[in-house]
């Protein structure tokens, strides 16, 4: 079977070599066409448009066949055109639009159409002049959707097929009314353009290369429209409606492109910060080695380009920074379970690849923070090592000054920490390591240090706490780490700790100071019994 598409493309090279005004043209190639297009759109399953065109050109065929052989006219001649104008409205109501602000400038133009409707001359005509009103109504929120949604070609394309079959149909009214349709008028090019158009954009706009295509085409008929009627000797009423219509509806489309590529250069932008958000993403900009902090910035990065995103989960981690949303989004994690909650679905829907680059490069910082976790805290405790501290301590201290908030030092010791060892062996020792870490974790803040120095010695930084808030802090781990039971050990196991600093700290010269200054208290409250905190 030929393809149908070849059978618009053989269409429109006639229109272009032969003459457009010949009877013959009129009479045969403009409801060949309306039923090519027909055909072809039942055959896609478009059934709505696909019985209008074709009961639009099975009715033109008709009156053809009528005035070669002299058959009387009658009320069997409308009956294909009532079934077309039924089917295109059910068509139209199948289409979702929007409230219309802007497409009401073609207001008027149903307006005019409907004037027709007072002409005694018109009889079953003035049904036509109504429903084509009516159609127009219809149309006005499916083409304000090219403003407000974005400029669909196959939509536009559509939207300007029924404006141009319109447009000729209101035109033939008022014709009809002046005196009789004249033979030869450059009107049913308006129709022949509209019926290709209309299946155009059902049918074959997606299969177009470009979606500059489609636009063109459809501007293009509607600048032809007021050039056709303006060479032509038509009625004023004619010259108005057509111009009216073809030019209000050209620069309505205009209007449409400019703001769907101010659209287009914004989502651009979006895109630029969004991907320069993911190149920043990294274990550097958090102040701590949590997956909550890379979280965040990957946060921060999605709603760049998506602004209704609140929220962002790694399940199988238990991470979540901000909030759970009724509507989520998955994201490709490799084998995690991550969602994007979002407040609302998105008005633009979800850009091509925003997920997948999303999901990638989570998955990248998050490993990154697990090689960081490694090799710096202390694999025993789970504690930053000395190493680690080196990398988080400057930003420990330039927090602290920003905000002029204190930080106070603590250096702690296990209380005959050698003996443990040399009594029950160094599995036992690690087992009283390991349980004064978790204590240690369970005890400070996101915002604060806790080191293993070396040994059996642990330090922490404090962040906003004076000595005397510091001090309450250690209390609270001496107290825990006495009531734990590791046995084989019969007796309550005990610390001694040292506190300097409380104040804001200058730079990290005073903070070493200050941790010297702690190991000093802490000797002394070795040498003074043990198992207190004392002051430096």
């Amino acid at each position: 079977m030929v393809p149908f598409w070849l059978f618009f493309i053989a269409s429109l090279v006639f229109l272009a070599l032969f003459p457009p005004t010949a009877p013959w043209s009129e009479r045969f190639l403009t409801p060949l066409v309306a039923v090519g297009g027909g055909a072809y759109l039942l055959r896609r399953g478009s059934l709505g448009f696909g019985l209008g065109l074709l009961f639009f050109g099975l009715g033109d065929l008709f009156w053809a066949f009528a005035d070669l052989r002299r058959l009387p006219r009658g009320l069997y001649l409308e009956f294909p055109y009532l079934i077309g104008y039924a089917a295109f409205t059910l068509a139209l109501l199948r289409i979702p639009g929007r409230p219309p602000r802007l497409a009401l400038a073609l207001l008027p133009l149903g307006l005019l159409g409907l004037a027709t409707a007072f002409q005694p001359e018109l009889g079953i005509d003035r049904i036509y002049a109504v429903w084509e009103a009516a159609l127009l109504l219809l149309l006005l929120p499916r083409l304000e959707a090219l403003f407000v949604e974005g400029l669909d070609p196959r939509r536009a394309l559509l939207g300007v097929g029924v404006l141009l079959f319109l447009v000729a149909d209101m035109a033939y009214a008022y014709l009809e009314a002046d005196g009789g349709y004249p033979t030869g008028h450059p009107l049913h090019l308006l129709w022949t353009l509209g019926y290709l158009f209309v299946a155009l954009g059902v049918g074959l706009a997606e299969r177009f290369p470009s979606p500059f295509l489609p636009q063109a085409l459809a501007l293009g008929g509607l600048f032809l429209t007021p050039t056709l009627i303006m060479l032509d000797p038509s009625p004023l009423g004619v010259r108005l409606l057509v111009l009216y219509g073809g030019l209000v509806g050209a620069l309505g489309l205009l209007y449409a492109l400019h703001l769907d590529w101010r659209r287009a250069l914004e989502r651009g932008r979006r895109w630029t910060r969004f991907l320069e958000a993911l190149a920043r993403l990294s274990p550097r900009v958090t102040q701590t080695l949590s997956p909550e902090g890379v979280l965040l910035q990957a946060l921060e990065a999605a709603r760049e380009l998506m602004p209704e995103v609140v929220g962002l989960e790694v399940r199988s981690r238990r991470g979540l920074v901000g909030e759970r949303a009724s509507h989520s989004l998955p994201i490709p994690l490799n084998g995690d379970t991550a969602y994007l909650h979002l407040k609302a679905p998105p008005k633009e829907g979800v850009p091509p690849g925003f997920l997948g680059l999303l999901g990638e490069r989570i998955r990248q910082v998050l490993k990154q923070v697990e090689w960081s976790a490694l090799a710096l805290t202390d694999p025993l405790t789970g504690l930053l090592n000395r190493r680690g501290l080196e990398l988080e301590l400057p930003k420990l201290v330039a927090l602290a000054r920003r905000y002029g908030t204190p930080v106070s030092v603590v250096m702690m010791d296990i209380d005959r920490f050698k003996w443990v060892n040399d009594t029950y062996g160094h599995p036992v020792g690690d087992e009283v390591l390991r349980r004064l870490g978790q204590i240690v974790k369970a005890s400070v803040r996101r915002e604060d240090l806790a080191v293993r120095y070396g040994g059996e010695e642990f330090l922490l930084f404090l962040y906003g706490a004076d000595r005397q808030a510091a001090k309450e802090v250690v209390e609270r781990i001496r107290s825990r780490f006495r009531t734990e039971k590791i046995p084989p050990i019969p007796y309550p196991l005990t610390l001694s700790a040292g506190i300097a600093g409380g104040e804001v700290p200058e730079g990290e010269a005073v903070v070493e100071e200050w941790i010297l200054k702690a190991d000093y208290a802490l000797l002394r409250a070795k040498e003074t019994g043990r198992d207190r905190v004392t002051l430096a």
